[in-house]
């Protein structure tokens, strides 16, 4: 990286030569916010060149409804299976961690084998995340029914980021100049998932060098005022994307609107599991709760954050109040999250 970071520099200052006035590109995808921190690449940005981490971070963006229907089922005996990184999501009144009734897993199906293993205790797999997970979830759902195995249902908070592009990009507080799109997700949707954005768009890997080479055809496509979407990570995504996964996602899910956290209700922008296999599904199982906001913790500027109005750093709460080990916020939960990214690789330092 070294030994590229001069040139980088000059290239990106030479393509910022041909645009007039502030440039901001935003990312949608927590990998990209780590590995843009990691690798220190704001440093090498021109200026007039800003950089943005939006809500791609699936923990960041996983509604506190959600934590406390997990929460919920837990205090009713039910056991509830949980990836690590949501234990310590913020509800409205705590945390998931503290609770007795947990199964900590490190794969859905892994959930799926203790209730067969275990067929007298009701089973709940606590599920957030994008269309890789969504995937997942979906061959876990067809694994259930296949096995019958009806002590298993799903709690999910999968989200559809396209809807949320479409928002963003016409936002006129952030007034953004495209997107650095997601290359896990777009291994599934393919290029035509993001087809027809109003905004210039690369679908990215996750190395230093491709990430700033996209950062250079974003800028690109903005000096020509073009609205195309490039694939600049062909080596995972296709033009149309994996049929086999959206073929099964589409059996078992369908689009819904939903909560984001710190942006509030995005039409069709959460998935649902079909009513047809309702039987899997926890919130209809136990009459859970789905509808409505819960409002952040006092001070907590994770919202904005996602949205891109201000920087982890300009948050009040960052790096007091606000810790990877004692986090507010969601944002500073995961290592993914923009939040947690900046403070440890202490990014408001190249801001």
């Amino acid at each position: 990286m070294n030994s590229s970071a001069a040139f980088w520099r000059g290239t990106l200052k030479k393509a910022m030569e041909t645009i007039g006035g502030t440039v901001n590109l935003m990312e949608v995808c927590g990998s990209h916010s780590l590995a843009i921190a990691k690798f220190g690449l704001r440093a090498l940005l021109p200026e007039r060149l800003r950089l943005l981490s939006g809500p791609g971070c699936p923990v960041c963006v996983s509604g506190a409804r959600f934590i406390d229907n997990a929460i919920a089922l837990s205090r009713n005996g039910i056991k509830v299976a949980v990836f690590g990184d949501l234990l310590r999501i913020p509800g409205s009144e705590g945390t998931l961690q503290n609770e007795r009734e947990l199964l900590v897993i490190y794969s859905p199906e892994e959930a799926l084998d203790y209730a067969k293993a275990h067929p007298a205790e009701e089973v709940v797999l606590a599920a957030v995340g994008f269309d890789p997970t969504l995937c997942a979830g979906a061959a876990v759902l067809e694994e259930a029914r296949k096995s019958g195995a009806e002590n298993f249902s799903m709690l999910v908070d999968f989200k559809r980021i396209r809807p949320v592009l479409d928002d963003l990009a016409h936002d006129p507080k952030t007034k953004l100049n495209g997107f650095i799109l997601p290359g896990h997700v777009a291994s599934v949707t393919g290029e035509q998932g993001f087809a027809g954005l109003s905004l210039p768009g690369v679908i990215s890997g996750f190395t230093a060098e491709n990430i700033l080479h996209s950062i250079f055809l974003l800028l690109q496509l903005t000096g020509k005022k073009e609205t195309a979407v490039i694939n600049n990570y062909p080596q995972m995504v296709s033009p149309g994307g994996n049929r086999t996964a959206l073929e099964l996602i589409g059996q078992y899910f369908e689009p819904v609107s939903g909560e984001w956290r710190g942006i509030g209700i995005v039409d069709g922008g959460c998935w649902k599991i079909r009513e047809e296999y309702a039987r899997f599904d926890a919130s209809v199982k136990y009459h859970l709760e789905n509808t409505g906001v819960v409002r952040s913790p006092a001070g907590c500027r994770c919202g904005d954050v996602l949205r891109g109005y201000l920087r982890p750093a300009e948050c009040p709460l960052f790096a007091k109040q606000c810790t990877p080990e004692h986090p507010v916020g969601a944002c500073m939960v995961s290592g993914e999250g923009a939040c947690a990214a900046f403070y440890r690789y202490r990014e408001w330092k190249a801001c």
